[in-house]
């Protein structure tokens, strides 16, 4: 009997965990590599999974160079009862955040290329980033877990240098994830406040300025690797001249 109990327990926590997937895939989303345009679509609002205690996200990503970041909206972590947890930046208290994007093929029949870096910023004062392997959350991911995986895999990466650290930017590159695969990114979102809000959750500032708090600015460029870019490029002029 018990033997049943735990299996039927075991069958509804993976019930409950593809359900909270299933509830936060959006519709296919475009996103290109251009630094300087702004979001080439409406924000994907991604709602707080309670039960999971964390932000999932599942997008069916399709690369196009010609567009600007795709921008997400993370809604303000939720307690028990339904109302935002209020977050103190002298207790570090990071939230977690699992992003899996099937990479679709390229508009108007391009190569199959794969996506090899992953340039992803906050926008709202006060976040930064946490990744797996930061020695001041030790237990934050499971052992062994990769910032980077393919398919479920940890896949290989490096940090892209980018002048001064910048907490608040994830810059990395990889080798290419080709399209038709699914390109998985595990980190974490860390409240630490500004030299004027120190507490996250109450929509209202350290003198008591109403603010609005119901979600975390995040701008996301994906990058094909330099030769399927380059190909990209080819193609696009070989178009051009056809017309």
């Amino acid at each position: 009997m018990q033997g049943i109990i735990r299996i039927m327990s075991v069958v509804v926590v993976v019930l409950m965990i593809t359900a909270a997937a299933q509830a936060q895939t959006s519709a296919t989303a475009t996103s290109g590599f251009n630094l300087t345009a702004a979001p080439s679509q409406p924000p994907i609002v991604v709602d707080w999974n309670l039960p999971m205690e964390s932000w999932m996200l599942q997008v069916d990503l399709i690369f196009d160079p010609n567009a600007g970041p795709m921008q997400k909206h993370f809604e303000t972590p939720k307690g028990a009862g339904g109302g935002p947890i209020q977050l103190d930046a002298l207790q570090p208290f990071p939230q977690t955040l699992w992003e899996d994007f099937l990479l679709l093929p390229p508009p108007l029949g391009g190569p199959l290329i794969g996506v090899s870096d992953w340039h992803e910023e906050i926008h709202t004062p006060g976040w930064e980033w946490v990744i797996p392997g930061d020695p001041r959350f030790t237990s934050l991911f499971p052992p062994g877990e990769s910032l980077i995986t393919m398919n479920g895999t940890p896949w290989p990466w490096n940090p892209i240098p980018m002048g001064p650290p910048d907490p608040t930017k994830l810059w990395v590159e990889f080798p290419p994830i080709l399209f038709g695969n699914v390109l998985d990114v595990h980190k974490a979102l860390l409240w630490v406040g500004t030299p004027g809000n120190q507490i996250w959750g109450d929509n209202v500032d350290d003198a008591g300025n109403i603010i609005d708090e119901s979600f975390i600015d995040v701008w996301e460029y994906p990058t094909p690797e330099p030769t399927s870019l380059m190909l990209l490029g080819l193609g696009m002029l070989t178009m051009l001249r056809r017309r």
